[in-house]
């Protein structure tokens, strides 16, 4: 499989941690936290769009040179699982005004921040016996849409953008070296698990998602110091100091430009920081790229790409 071209939708419009931490009700402490030790600066707000304006430009740059008639699969993985409108209604709006008449649409959103990657092993799948030139169209971000659902408390700040992903088994563009997700169910209360479950969950995480990673280099035959760049979500600097290291994985090498400067955009992370490290020109032809996300869930995934010759999205 090949990632075809990857579109965006990062809103001009930023807030302050201080600023927004008003509007959230955090108070000065937890503010100090997310500035200083996890590494936010700012947040993407989409004031006045709706999630279908965040979409469809997203899905036109993904397109940009494909034919919309090959796309066979639209894919909308989000994290919030019960979105307004709902995900069908955003569905039919998407596919209508990106032209993919012979596109069967759907949903996923088990995965949480995982969704988006995961997506990509779905489409893998689904393409497997499709014919020669037969696209999926992936889609991540949604709307932080209230104070609950912006703040996971100790951990980060949301922020609203959107990705679309192209992807297809002919040749041309990013090569899909391996994939690799890891589900520990018990954990599937997410926030509302108990106290116990919790702090479970956080002594499991960073072992969690170095495992996860490592497994991906493995299936692709690969080792930690062919990795040129990991291409995280957002979640905050620290948490992934502590990841690089265990991973074996210089921490420079690990893409964190968009903690500062947008915030965790949900799903859409991973796909974000490809574009933009690639137009940063931080990862070129030939390298190794390691996408990698984890979901309250919680779910684990990573996947291993080998930059394109033509490494323009």
């Amino acid at each position: 499989m090949h990632v075809k071209r990857i579109g965006t939708l990062v809103p001009p419009t930023t807030w302050s941690i201080p600023d927004l931490g008003e509007r959230l009700g955090l108070t000065p402490a937890q503010v100090r936290l997310h500035t200083k030790f996890f590494g936010q600066e700012r947040i993407a707000v989409a004031d006045g769009l709706d999630i279908v304006d965040m979409l469809v430009p997203a899905g036109r740059e993904a397109l940009q040179g494909n034919d919309p008639d090959s796309v066979r699969y639209l894919i909308y993985a989000h994290t919030v699982q019960h979105i307004a409108p709902p995900s069908r209604a955003v569905l039919d709006r998407v596919r209508r005004e990106l032209g993919l008449r012979n596109a069967s649409a759907f949903a996923l959103s088990q995965q949480n921040c995982v969704a988006g990657l995961y997506a990509v092993r779905l489409a893998q799948y689904l393409l497997h016996n499709a014919p020669d030139g037969a696209h999926a169209l992936i889609m991540a971000g949604e709307k932080a849409f209230s104070p609950r659902l912006q703040v996971i408390k100790g951990t980060t700040i949301m922020g609203e953008a959107t990705s679309a992903c192209l992807v297809g088994n002919d040749e041309g563009g990013h090569e899909v070296l391996a994939i690799a997700v890891r589900t520990l169910g018990r954990f599937y209360r997410c926030n509302d698990c108990s106290d116990e479950l919790k702090s479970e969950y956080e002594q499991l995480y960073g072992n969690s998602l170095v495992a996860v990673m490592r497994e991906a280099l493995d299936d692709a035959g690969l080792i930690p110091d062919d990795v040129a760049m990991v291409l995280p979500h957002n979640v905050n600097r620290y948490s992934w100091r502590q990841v690089a290291r265990d991973a074996g994985i210089p921490f420079s090498r690990v893409y964190l430009d968009n903690v500062a400067r947008i915030g965790h955009c949900f799903g859409a992370d991973p796909f974000i920081n490809f574009a933009d490290a690639l137009a940063a020109r931080r990862i070129g032809p030939g390298d190794v790229v390691l996408m990698a996300t984890a979901g309250l869930g919680a779910t684990f995934a990573a996947i291993a790409v080998r930059v394109g010759e033509r490494a323009n999205q």
